[in-house]
């Protein structure tokens, strides 16, 4: 019997379009500048960037961030144009979406948030997902200092939200992740794109 859910950030909860931040920032680098710092695995938090990859783990400030990303870009490219680039992959929050955390709430199902994030999206989320106050917990990497796939970082939520994985639905789009859930024995749903899942959770809802 599932009794909580526990809900991955990108792709599940929140859009995403790493492709609209790509575009971004090719305008924003030098010509002919080849640069693997930003890929659409990195951006996804596919771990293909080690910048990507230290900025989700708190590892780096922002403004490290924006600083490591500027030395590829042109001449006069300022902080803001950076941040604008990066921010502009997060989606506005589906109205559909608001409606399933407060029917989650209102009937007294739990749902925690485990994500891979970073500072800047993780402030985004707060000023644009307020629904998320009704979480049990946010768990995020930035300041867990741990990135799925590795277990620790579930073992952290299971400890300080008390809850079983055998009664807990966890939602999440990477394969990688979802086989880590499996391996602690939540009950996984893989969320082939940004709706797919969500079915599942109203019939729950009934």
């Amino acid at each position: 019997m599932i009794k909580n859910i526990v809900f991955d950030l990108g792709h599940v909860l929140i859009d995403i379009e790493p492709k609209r931040s790509l575009r971004a920032f090719a305008a924003l680098v030098r010509p002919q500048t080849d640069t693997q710092l930003i890929t659409a695995d990195g951006l996804l938090g596919g771990h293909s960037s080690q910048l990507i990859d230290a900025y989700q783990v708190g590892q780096i400030t922002t403004e490290q961030f924006i600083a490591t990303i500027r030395q590829y870009c042109r001449e006069g490219v300022t902080d803001q144009q950076i941040m604008d680039a990066w921010m502009a992959m997060l989606l506005p929050f589906q109205e559909r979406k608001r409606q399933l955390l407060k029917s989650l709430h209102e009937q007294h199902i739990p749902f925690f948030i485990l994500s891979n994030i970073n500072d800047s999206h993780v402030e985004w989320t707060r000023q644009n997902c307020p629904e998320l106050q009704w979480a049990g917990g946010l768990f995020f990497s930035n300041e867990m200092h741990l990135a799925k796939p590795d277990p620790r970082a579930y073992k952290n939520l299971i400890e300080n939200s008390g809850i079983l994985p055998q009664e807990t639905l966890y939602i999440d789009d990477l394969n990688a992740n979802i086989e880590a859930g499996k391996a602690l024995n939540f009950q996984c749903l893989t969320a082939t794109d940004d709706e797919a899942w969500i079915p599942v959770v109203e019939q729950l809802l009934k």
